[in-house]
């Protein structure tokens, strides 16, 4: 009884790694992803550097499966398809990695159950079916936590373009440019995906005669950028007007300056609190230390 329980075990741990590392490898970009790329789209620049972009015709096959699956019973995935959207992740592969990361954490459990029936010790009859259902959650909730920390980091760097953008057009408005010059002047000497991304469109408004303004506002409420929101609905207000314009936009840009260095100070506060609990036990250990010896000595007297 022990060897078909082993052969099983060993059979199970192999087909979750080989599902599970197969999933993560990288796959050739298609051909849709690669014009995007090269157009400009938000989401392809977005994901840049992101390092599962393409996905296989069969990852894309299940991640549709469950989208239609959770689309049937009322689940329309808004939150994740804005993270997507800033990671410039399709949502069949991110559905699809949930499936297999649960997948292979349900087959861990009972590869875990398997070898411990193995060695010889008793396992109870539930005790596999709870550890691959705990197991299998987990591996379903694992992407989720890691495409939420991607987006917030996405969207944090964002954020600051937008405020070192706002910055260089304040300087150039004080210089004498236009508005819409001084945008174009900003953009031209930035670098990096973030400024490359609102560069892009920019010129994508342009070529649609649209305002600017509301293109960035677009593109803030798409990727979950409020500072994008927030700078559309200034300018708006604002009007077509050029000094109030040029208000509103110096003024929005010392808002963020001053709302980026009280998110700085509270991080280093967090920081600081931290380190608190580990310098207090630092602390008992070394006054115990110091104790010791003459404690023994009292208890010794006595």
């Amino acid at each position: 009884m022990v060897i078909p329980l082993v052969l099983l075990a060993g059979a199970m741990l192999g087909a979750g790694l080989w599902l599970l590392l197969f999933s993560l490898l990288p796959a050739r970009p298609s051909l849709a992803a690669s014009l995007a790329r090269l157009r400009g789209d938000g989401a392809a620049l977005a994901g840049a550097d992101w390092p599962s972009q393409a996905t296989r015709p069969w990852q894309r096959q299940l991640g549709r499966a469950v989208e239609q699956a959770g689309q049937a019973v009322g689940l329309e995935f808004g939150g994740i398809r804005k993270d997507l959207a800033i990671t410039g992740q399709p949502l069949d592969a991110h559905l699809a990695a949930k499936v297999l990361f649960a997948l292979a954490g349900g087959l861990g459990g009972l590869v875990l159950t398997g070898l411990l029936a193995a060695a010889g010790m008793q396992v109870p009859v539930v005790l596999p079916v709870w550890l691959a259902l705990g197991l299998a959650l987990i591996g379903f909730l694992l992407p989720d936590r890691r495409l939420r920390a991607a987006a917030s980091a996405r969207r944090a760097s964002l954020r600051y373009a937008v405020g070192a953008l706002l910055n260089l057009v304040a300087i150039n408005l004080a210089g004498g440019a236009e508005v819409e010059q001084a945008l174009y002047n900003a953009l031209r000497i930035s670098h990096g995906w973030a400024f490359t991304l609102l560069r892009n469109t920019i010129r994508r408004a342009q070529l649609h005669r649209e305002k600017l303004w509301e293109a960035l506002g677009r593109l803030g409420e798409e990727l979950d950028v409020d500072d994008l929101v927030q700078l559309a609905q200034n300018v708006a207000l604002a009007g077509d007007e050029g000094a109030r314009m040029r208000e509103a936009l110096i003024a929005m840009a010392a808002t963020i300056g001053s709302r980026e260095l009280a998110e700085a100070e509270t991080q280093a506060n967090e920081a600081s609190e931290h380190m608190v609990l580990p310098l207090t036990v630092l602390a008992i250990g070394f006054t115990l230390f110091l104790l010791y010896p003459a404690l023994m000595q009292l208890t010794v007297g006595f």
